[in-house]
């Protein structure tokens, strides 16, 4: 592993590697009026821009850098129709009868939702629609995760139980216990995926700048003014779909930045593999995310390769060669027949944890909406949240949104609270070590 540091990819994200060349935007010169202005071209923001330009509002779409320059470009690119830790009984209590029963609709729907919107519009992103698998790493993780099945079949998802032999097979390791499956899952090149949804929105009548930071929203009127660099937009609806970007030096709605927890989630990618450990390996190809606190997901690339990730416990010192050896070793531990695992890329993205670990759409002001929280379950989330919250801008009617519209709910003791995953890692790690 040691020589893995002389490596020229190393630190570099994979999935541009394997994109067309992106297309180049322009970035906004002069002071322009619109309907709506979307800050972020991100899956949530393009997927917003998208359905209110095709719903025949005058939208502009702002973005930093370029189409998935931060997380939405930077994920592991798993596609799940499911949330971390929660359930739907948990979501229904938390969000009651209404709402709740809606949300847990988005997200059993969630995966589908994508895989429908790439067939409708055409997106080449390399998707593969072979289910997700969410296996037991222990013999006691069994009973929750059945029941986890059960409470989403009876919600109307497409979940089910595969046993122990089976759920090994599908795996090809024996360090597994038995598995929820959602045939409806899968997987794609999220770099690809939000450059094509940008390609497919500008063709819409999106108009997209980038390379475009916003460094200030003031209100004005009915309406605010998006001040840039080099121009500004002047809109009656602010949608800020920047969900995990932080703005350190001067955040755009500092409650809003103050109300999720972000994590740090490094992503690897190894060499091409052999032929006939591929066939020994998830032979359908899924996408997997186990049981552990320390998460343990893979899937594989179109010239195959396998995308793992983790994150670096306690701090963020030496934190890729700490990475390389840690996740070299459990793969090799879960699937032996790989002998010694090496890795090509490393890269770093970003998620927004909630306390709930719920998603939000905070009204920032009036007329100026925050999603956010997706909690590690992207890809799914932002594509479907960011068409309800954008119907909700056309249409005013809070029953079609999934989520209660509130006011941003800072953390207590933020400042600490956002070191506490990476501070708890080693607990949670232990507690998967410990559990049989």
């Amino acid at each position: 592993m040691g020589a893995q540091g002389a490596r020229a990819s190393l630190r570099q994200n994979y999935w541009p590697t394997a994109a067309g060349m992106p297309a180049v935007y322009p970035s906004l010169k002069t002071d322009i009026k619109t309907d709506v202005v979307v800050i972020g071209a991100g899956i949530m923001g393009l997927n917003a821009a998208l359905e209110l330009a095709e719903r025949g509002v005058d939208v502009t779409l702002v973005e930093a850098e370029h189409p998935a320059t931060a997380a939405s470009g930077r994920n592991g690119g798993l596609v799940v129709p499911s949330l971390p830790r929660v359930g739907p009984v948990e979501v229904i209590r938390a969000l009651g009868e209404t709402q709740g029963k809606d949300l847990v609709q988005l997200v059993a729907n969630g995966a589908q939702t994508v895989f429908d919107l790439i067939e409708r519009y055409g997106l080449q992103c390399d998707a593969v629609q072979s289910g997700w698998i969410n296996p037991a790493h222990a013999g006691e993780r069994v009973p929750g995760l059945k029941g986890r099945v059960a409470a989403w079949q009876k919600a109307g998802s497409r979940a089910q139980w595969l046993d122990a032999s089976t759920t090994r097979a599908r795996i090809g390791s024996a360090t597994f216990h038995g598995a929820l499956f959602d045939p409806s899952g899968g997987h794609l090149n999220p770099f690809s995926y939000t450059q094509e949804l940008a390609r497919v929105a500008v063709a819409a009548g999106v108009k997209l700048f980038c390379n475009t930071p916003v460094r200030s929203i003031v209100s004005a009127g009915e309406g605010y003014v998006v001040h840039t660099d080099s121009g500004t937009v002047i809109a009656r609806t602010v949608l800020q779909c920047t969900n995990a970007m932080q703005y350190d030096a001067r955040p755009l709605a500092p409650l809003v930045s103050r109300s999720f927890v972000p994590l740090n989630v490094f992503q690897l990618a190894t060499e091409v593999l052999p032929e006939a450990v591929r066939r020994s390996i998830l032979p359908g190809n899924e996408a997997l995310s186990d049981s552990r606190n320390n998460l343990f997901a893979i899937r594989y690339t179109a010239d195959g390769r396998i995308v793992t990730g983790g994150m670096a416990p306690l701090t963020q010192w030496l934190a890729v060669p700490r990475l390389l050896r840690a996740l070299a070793r459990r793969m090799e531990m879960i699937f032996p027949q790989m002998g010694t695992v090496r890795f090509d890329y490393i890269w770093r993205g970003g998620a927004a944890l909630t306390p709930d670990f719920l998603p939000r759409l905070f009204e920032v002001n009036t007329n100026w909406f925050a999603p956010l929280g997706c909690n590690g379950r992207g890809i799914a989330m932002t594509t479907s949240l960011g068409r309800r919250v954008a119907r909700y801008v056309v249409d005013r009617n809070p029953a079609g949104l999934p989520l209660p519209i509130s006011a941003a709910a800072p953390i207590k003791a933020h400042t600490f609270a956002r070191y506490a995953p990476q501070l708890l890692l080693p607990v949670g790690m232990l507690q998967d070590a410990m559990r049989r």
